[in-house]
């Protein structure tokens, strides 16, 4: 049998029950709009020397790679690429470049910069952004959606449930 009482406590509990799952559905998709991978960073390539960078990639990733090259005398130092798939590509002598490419298969991809064959210190910058794909949709809409029809889930329980009390 309810009571006023508990007539009241049940009525102020429904809006805080809500209240909390609001929040932590909020929360929920703050945390997996962050899921794209960036970088940005600032070397220096000795003179006669190499540095290598590698990248993790998992398959059908979208990769955006931009770098920049510095230096005294001379601003150009070769880059070349190894893939996951193990192909090479030589971009030759360069100041600066914008590379696009989508991974094939999953495994590391390096990056080098290479200075061998100058005595000068060349600063590199360079950024990647590297974006997932889950069935040929970006991973943050794929996650959204799922998510959504997940709430729609939710919001079907709470009104079948509400016919049936």
């Amino acid at each position: 049998m309810l009571t006023e009482d508990n007539k009241l406590t049940k009525t102020f509990m429904k809006p805080l029950n809500k209240l909390t799952y609001l929040l932590f559905i909020f929360t929920l998709t703050i945390s997996l709009a962050g899921s794209v991978q960036a970088a940005t960073e600032s070397l220096n390539v000795q003179g006669g020397k190499e540095f290598v960078r590698t990248i993790d990639l998992e398959t059908e990733d979208r990769i955006r790679l931009t770098y920049t090259v510095l230096g005294q005398a001379s601003s150009t130092l070769r880059f070349w690429m190894v893939f996951p798939n193990a192909t090479t590509k030589d971009y030759g002598e360069t100041t600066q470049g914008t590379i696009i490419f989508i991974s094939d298969v999953k495994g590391r991809c390096e990056l080098h910069f290479d200075n061998s064959n100058s005595s000068d210190t060349k600063l590199v910058t360079f950024n990647y952004e590297i974006e997932h794909y889950i069935f040929g949709i970006p991973q943050i809409p794929f996650l959204l959606i799922v998510i959504t029809l997940f709430l729609l889930c939710i919001v079907a329980g709470y009104i079948l449930m509400g016919k049936y009390s």
